[in-house]
């Protein structure tokens, strides 16, 4: 059986991973640190839209 907390732990440590390898990218090309955030920011929210229109169930 699927333990759904186990589910959860191990993608909340995935989705932490990428987003701080993003944010390290945006850093180490010269972007200061506010503007590494707002950046890392913006590319969650595009792939979380592209995620939803990606796997969601037709209507």
């Amino acid at each position: 059986m699927i333990d759904p907390e186990r589910a959860d732990a191990i993608a909340m440590e995935v989705a932490t991973e990428g987003t701080y390898r993003v944010f390290t990218a945006f850093r180490k090309a010269g972007f200061t640190r506010r503007e590494a955030l707002e950046l890392t920011k913006i590319q969650l929210a595009a792939s979380l839209s592209t995620a939803y229109r990606t796997y969601r169930r037709p209507t």
